[in-house]
C-alpha cells in the first residue's frame, strides 16, 4: 500500500483493502477522481467492480485507504464527514515528509477511534 501511495505523489492516493478475518491481504489501488493533494474521491463504478473482484477471490471488504501526502495520518473533517462504511477500517498513510506513517481508524457517526495495527 505504501508503494501505491508514493506513486500518486503529490496527490492523495486511494483504494480498497480486502482480506480474511480482519487480516489485510490485498490492496486495490483506485484512481483518485479529485486528483489533488487535499482530497480524494473513488469512482462508484470502479468501486463496484473491485468489490465484485474481492468477492470472486473469496475475500471480504476490510477497508479504505487514502493518503495525506504532506500531512499527519489522522482523519480530516472531510474524512469523518464522508465516511459511510461503519464496518470498514480507514487507513491513512503519510509519505511526503521525513517519515512514513500508517494509521488505522474506525469512523462511525462522527466518532473516530484509533485502531492499533500490526504490519507483518
Amino acid at each position: 500500500m505504501m508503494l501505491e501511495v508514493k506513486k500518486d505523489l503529490p496527490n492523495e492516493s486511494c483504494g480498497l483493502i480486502s482480506g480474511k478475518e480482519n487480516r489485510c491481504l490485498t490492496v486495490w489501488p483506485m484512481q483518485n477522481m479529485e486528483a489533488t493533494p487535499y482530497s480524494f474521491a473513488i469512482n462508484p463504478d470502479e468501486q463496484e467492480l473491485v468489490l465484485s473482484r474481492i468477492h470472486e477471490r473469496n475475500e471480504t471488504f476490510v477497508g479504505i485507504y487514502h493518503s495525506h501526502p504532506f500531512g499527519k495520518p489522522v482523519p480530516s473533517k472531510d474524512d469523518v464527514t464522508f465516511s459511510v462504511y461503519s464496518e470498514a477500517y480507514y487507513f491513512i498513510a503519510s509519505v511526503g515528509g521525513k517519515e512514513e506513517e500508517l494509521c488505522c481508524y474506525k469512523i462511525n457517526m462522527g466518532k473516530v477511534k484509533h485502531i492499533d495495527i500490526k504490519i507483518v
